[in-house]
């Protein structure tokens, strides 16, 4: 079999909404994709490549064996163009963009027939949408619309399509709180929350600049949220696979900041209805399922898709925003659910980023590796930490995850 080759580039979002081939991110966040670069490793196999400019050590890979992964060759680009791999299966960005497509058109000489074939082989116009919030909106009512189910959000409380200052105040006269997000962000990037009824010089700034380079912004009523979770699908040959449901936290700004680890659902402080939310959750999944498979989603996309959605309370109990929004590329989540492979069961724990001064990463990987070494029980990850990727006293970004006994 063909190896496949993955590619580290968690800003394509934004090199969507840019649409050049030329895109270059701004600085931190190129620094931010080259010190995590690695990081794919977790989908890949030991014929597989993944592209980084920053080749880990022989201790850092026998490090990932020695935890269960099973890890592919790391290359730069220029050497798996010009080397002795005659043929490759598919390359797995983090997500496509016309960026993306440029940088990799070497390599995609070298793909196979059933990879050539595939919609995302080549970029067209109508790829953009899969990255729009509007086209998830879209989703979402028409999901509604097709299941009118009691325990879904009111149709009254989805977002609402807004191109003017003027309408946001509108809206505010009627409902505030009220969440802003820009058409196209990735980890909770591109949002405001307006906690007044008056907009403030800064709100009027930041609506203005998205406006002006996205021409909309999405507006939604503040939910009284409980859990933020997403819905795992995997896309081949226009069949929606489920993968299950990751639990994800973020800041009090919407900002991604980690996601568990063989979560529970009585974390989130819902333990008394456990069994039935798991219940309604599962039953939330398949109706997704269903409604992928005849959206454009199913026609455009190949590969990983997450279905961000929300528990919230309400004066009647709990409710499911099912489709916040739909993030058409790898995320965090699914990234997750492969570490979840390698854990016992028993375990909990998190998945999380991180972000410090030069060096810091570092000696906070040393302080945690010596404080909670990692365990192995019956071949599985029972407890400990893990650097994902290998730190050193120039990088400011980093991966990790850690894990305890469940109590």
């Amino acid at each position: 079999m063909a190896p496949d080759v993955f590619y580290f580039n968690p800003t394509c979002e934004l090199a969507v909404a840019n649409g050049s081939f030329s895109y270059m991110p701004p600085r931190l966040l190129r620094e931010f994709e080259q010190d995590c670069s690695v990081l794919p490793f977790v989908f890949g196999t030991s014929g597989d490549f993944v592209l980084t400019k920053k080749i880990p050590s022989k201790e850092f890979i026998l490090k990932m064996t020695d935890a269960g992964f099973e890890m592919p060759e790391f290359r730069p680009l220029k050497e798996l163009i010009s080397g002795r791999t005659e043929t490759i299966g598919s390359i797995l960005p983090w997500g496509w963009s016309p960026a993306a497509h440029f940088y990799l058109k070497d390599l995609k000489e070298k793909c196979s027939p059933e990879f050539r074939e595939s919609p995302v082989f080549s970029w067209k116009e109508g790829h953009k949408t899969l990255f729009e919030r509007i086209t998830s909106l879209l989703f979402l009512e028409d999901f509604l619309e097709q299941n009118p189910t009691e325990f879904f959000v009111d149709r009254e409380l989805i977002g609402t399509k807004v191109t003017t200052i003027e309408g946001i105040e509108e809206l505010l006269n009627n409902q505030f709180p009220l969440v802003l997000k820009a058409p196209m962000s990735s980890s909770g990037r591109g949002i405001q929350i307006i906690r007044k009824q008056t907009l403030n010089t800064s709100n009027r700034q930041w609506i203005s600049g998205i406006l002006n380079q996205q021409k909309y912004l999405i507006a939604e009523p503040f939910l009284n949220k409980v859990m933020d979770f997403s819905f795992q699908f995997k896309i081949s040959n226009d069949e929606p696979e489920y993968l299950g449901y990751s639990v994800f936290e973020t800041n009090s700004n919407g900002q991604y900041q980690c996601t568990f680890i063989h979560p529970e659902i009585e974390m989130s402080g819902i333990s008394a209805i456990n069994l039935e939310m798991k219940t309604k959750i599962g039953t939330t999944a398949l109706l997704l399922k269903k409604a992928l498979k005849d959206s454009v989603y199913a026609k455009l996309q190949r590969g990983f898709l997450g279905i961000d959605a929300m528990i919230y309370k309400t004066k009647e109990g709990l409710k499911i925003q099912p489709c916040i929004e739909i993030n058409s590329r790898m995320n965090m989540g699914i990234l997750t659910t492969q570490i979840e492979k390698k854990t016992l069961e028993e375990t909990e724990g998190k998945f999380a980023l991180y972000y410090g001064s030069r060096g810091e990463f570092k000696r906070f990987t040393d302080i945690m590796t010596l404080e909670h070494p990692l365990k192995i029980s019956n071949g599985k990850l029972s407890s400990g930490f893990l650097s994902m990727v290998e730190p050193d006293t120039e990088t400011q970004f980093g991966a990790y995850f850690s894990l305890t006994a469940a109590r």
